[in-house]
């Protein structure tokens, strides 16, 4: 969204819980959909039931982003009636847009049937931000060994057994996750309390994220490779590179494409982590190129390359 703005477009993200509204990194954040303009403007759509909201404004430009596989949003879906699931949603939305991106080449191949026009618009990362140097976090722990970090969700696409198995082998290791906890993974995540070099420090504010980063000596992506993982163009892989910090990661399709991550075969991360660290700092300007080559402000430029093509773009070019 800040990447939008810096392009010229006034940017509205809407935030219920707001008490007032304020601009942050160039985009305006609203408590209410009233405090957004109602015509000729671009909807950004991650969400297909928010297509109910489309008629609320005039002459607008719809884009739809497909950032997960769909079934990431069967899991909350229990109680939700069947209109106002994803899957009702979905197809008409694809079908109607006037533009729909992917974040990954094989979200692409699944959904191509669906719509031929596919634009590939990639995860991306906020260069500046993470490239930068911070304080060592107060809360984070006392050095005695290399900091193994990963930041970000926890819920039931983690690989418990890996990290597990990983802490066992590796006492002289610590390993420490920044993130939210799922309460439906929440008995799996008790059990890594076990290991003595394991630290849970759960959720903390977005824009704090990069300073737990930079002080990692290598990130994992604990991922189990399931049909949901197989499309995900992981945030966390541009950042902590972004910072400097190797990334180990299972073999998702992403990951593999990503020149300088080192991939843990047969859910194994010892010895990938192992050379990350022997190698750590050599490689860090490496690293840094390939997530500057991906920062926002690039990812951005196809899709707006098309909205220009197609006579869509609502501000001056």
């Amino acid at each position: 969204m800040s990447a939008l703005a810096a392009a010229g477009h006034p940017v509205f993200f809407v935030q219920p819980d707001l008490l007032e509204a304020r601009t942050h990194g160039g985009v305006h954040l609203v408590p209410a959909i009233r405090d957004v303009p109602g015509r000729d403007v671009i909807l950004y759509i991650h969400f297909a039931p928010l297509r109910d909201l489309i008629g609320r404004f005039d002459n607008p430009v719809v884009v739809y982003d497909i950032y997960d596989d769909l079934s990431i949003f069967s899991a909350d879906e229990g109680a939700v009636p069947v209109s106002g699931r994803v899957s009702s949603h979905h197809l008409p939305l694809i079908r109607s847009s006037s533009l729909v991106t992917v974040s990954d080449t094989t979200l692409m191949e699944r959904h191509r049937g669906e719509r031929s026009d596919l634009l590939l618009v990639a995860n991306g990362v906020d260069y500046a931000s993470f490239s930068a140097a911070y304080p060592v976090p107060e809360d984070l722990p006392r050095r005695t060994g290399p900091i193994i970090g990963y930041h970000g969700m926890v819920s039931y696409w983690f690989d418990f057994a890996a990290l597990h198995a990983a802490a066992k082998q590796r006492p002289d290791w610590q390993f420490v996750l920044v993130g939210p906890v799922d309460p439906r993974v929440a008995p799996e995540v008790e059990l890594l309390g076990q290991h003595s070099n394991v630290t849970l420090l759960g959720e903390r504010p977005s824009d704090s994220i990069a300073a737990y980063v930079g002080h990692f000596d290598v990130e994992v992506i604990w991922f189990e490779v399931t049909p949901l993982t197989e499309a995900v163009n992981p945030l966390k892989m541009y950042e902590a590179m972004a910072a400097g910090v190797p990334v180990v990661a299972p073999p998702l399709p992403a990951c593999q494409a990503t020149p300088g991550v080192r991939i843990a075969a047969a859910a194994d991360f010892i010895p990938p982590i192992a050379a990350a660290l022997a190698a750590r700092g050599s490689e860090a300007e490496i690293l840094r190129d390939t997530a500057a080559s991906a920062d926002w402000s690039a990812r951005v430029v196809p899709l707006l390359e098309l909205l220009d093509a197609r006579g869509l773009r609502r501000v001056p070019l």
